[in-house]
């Protein structure tokens, strides 16, 4: 039934994930204490969230025409919702996102340069955020590896998009004589307390999700590298991102839990191509009341 129900894209079917968000949005809003101009302000970015995600997803053949993704991203969300706050890494993640919409979108050989260099651009918003985001730039030239050619054009055009806002920042800085916010961009310390994700409320969603994601990797890589498509590059790609995401993650400092807002796209692709997988309609039902049942179970432990 509900694998039926989201096995395409229909506007219901945005309609009802939204309120499925709202559910968890509005159940967190018991244990903080915020204003209604913050409860206007954090609805809007994360409408702005999703619909950046509904763009990527919907444009670029990185799963079937169905709701699936959408639908795990927003249960993923639903996991860390206690701990998903409007600040910095927000705004990092926000500005990843966009710069995502150019890295898959260069399957298209259609505007290559203005899509490298406003990927570039992105990165370049989001370095200044959270310098640690500097390495999506590997994405970027995976992505234009599988879908196009290194050439001195395709490598440089990312670097000029890249500086152009934070020269920008440097003369700012310069100008109001704080060139030390300037350096601190590049003075990287990786974390070194990760007890924060040994709390029930950390672990448990760490552990159940990863399981899952990880038996959806085994399950759909032989069948999507045994084919030479389009898909198959993005597969490669979905998989690096996973992997580039995940090494953001460890190194951001400050440790509150909105980190995981990084891996989300990439995982809930992964469990959306793992669900498609099974002919069975009541054994999708069944992972998908599952993974419900333990994106709420988060909120009593």
């Amino acid at each position: 039934m509900l694998a039926n129900f989201f096995s395409k894209s229909k506007p219901v079917n945005f309609i009802v994930l939204f309120l499925l968000f709202l559910s968890y949005y509005f159940v967190t809003l018991f244990s903080k204490n915020i204003t209604l101009f913050s409860i206007g302000k954090e609805l809007f970015l994360f409408i702005v969230l999703f619909s950046i995600y509904i763009f990527i997803i919907t444009k670029n053949e990185v799963t079937y025409d169905n709701s699936y993704a959408f639908l795990f991203y927003t249960i993923l969300i639903g996991f860390f919702m206690n701990n998903i706050a409007v600040g910095s890494v927000f705004y990092a993640n926000l500005t990843i996102l966009l710069f995502l919409r150019k890295v898959y979108s260069l399957q298209s050989s259609k505007n290559i340069f203005h899509k490298l260099f406003d990927g570039g651009l992105w990165l370049g918003i989001s370095f200044i955020i959270e310098p640690f985001t500097i390495f999506f730039a590997l994405l970027l030239y995976a992505s234009t590896y599988l879908h196009q050619r290194f050439t001195y054009q395709t490598l440089l055009t990312p670097v000029l998009g890249f500086i152009s806002p934070v020269i920008l920042y440097f003369t700012y800085c310069f100008w109001y004589n704080a060139l030390e916010n300037f350096f601190l961009l590049f003075s990287w310390k990786a974390p070194s307390d990760f007890s924060l994700y040994l709390e029930n409320d950390y672990l448990f969603p760490i552990v159940f999700i990863g399981f899952f994601t990880l038996f959806a990797i085994l399950l759909k890589t032989p069948k999507a590298l045994a084919v030479l498509n389009r898909f198959r590059k993005n597969w490669i790609l979905v998989l690096f991102h996973l992997i580039v995401s995940g090494a953001v993650f460890v190194l951001i400092p400050n440790k509150s839990g909105i980190e995981f807002l990084f891996l989300l796209f990439p995982t809930s692709v992964i469990l959306a191509n793992g669900l498609e997988i099974f002919q069975k309609k009541w054994f999708a039902d069944v992972f998908i009341i599952v993974f419900v049942i333990a994106s709420i179970t988060v909120f009593f432990l």
